[in-house]
């Protein structure tokens, strides 16, 4: 059952892009071209087998554009699987394709308190940071929302193109001006040493490696709020 929250949220600007007729194309332009050419950091080679590396018994997905992601980590039908987008489209893509009625939707805006009281042992958040609007120190505010929602043993863990630190190719260049023109993207200030120290804000154990363009990153053992 889907929860709506409201389409001006902070982060509407990237999750608009989203459309169904987007959709259909998202994997060929972003998880093929785009990771491969311009972020140098293939889909299937780096980012799927991360993805699947981490992934419990009580799954949630956020932002999980076309779903491939899950379609293709070999998941146990067992598996809880929630997916969280502000945007209903790719939510219901994403259901569509994993053909799995008992798979949970939920909208909302991850920079807000998200409306879900069960624990996960997994939260995944793929290409979601650098879509969020802000500097990267504000982005911290996302982690600290993903806590609360994390068993004693859970990863929170993803992969987000950064922008400071990093030299972009020709192609990679286009798509940053192209992106952040438009509001789709907000990274050209995101550094691993920033979304690490927001991290490091909130969990005890971090992990953070750059492939190419990308950040990925895990976490765990949640700190206490105080």
């Amino acid at each position: 059952m889907a929860q709506n929250t409201e389409t001006t949220a902070p982060g509407a600007a990237g999750a608009a892009l989203y459309s169904p007729f987007i959709l259909t194309f998202y994997d060929l332009w972003v998880l093929t071209l785009s990771n491969s050419f311009a972020w140098n950091c293939p889909t299937k080679s780096v980012q799927l087998p991360f993805f699947k590396r981490f992934i419990g018994k009580r799954h949630l997905d956020i932002g999980p554009g076309t779903g491939y992601y899950l379609a293709n980590a070999d998941i146990p039908t067992s598996t809880q699987v929630t997916l969280l987008d502000l945007n209903a489209h790719s939510l219901e893509f994403a259901k569509q394709r994993l053909g799995r009625p008992d798979i949970e939707t939920v909208q909302a805006d991850v920079t807000q308190p998200i409306p879900v009281t069960q624990l996960y042992d997994s939260i995944s958040v793929f290409f979601v940071i650098h879509c969020l609007p802000g500097p990267s120190q504000g982005k911290a505010q996302l982690f600290t929302n993903l806590k609360p929602l994390l068993s004693k043993d859970g990863v929170v863990y993803g992969t987000t193109i950064l922008g400071k630190n990093v030299r972009h190719n020709w192609f990679g260049r286009i798509l940053m001006m192209f992106y952040n023109g438009r509001g789709v993207f907000s990274n050209w200030d995101d550094g691993e040493q920033e979304i690490r120290e927001a991290l490091c804000k909130n969990f005890e154990k971090v992990e953070t490696r750059v492939v190419g363009r990308v950040l990925l990153f895990s976490a765990s053992q949640p700190k206490l709020s105080r």
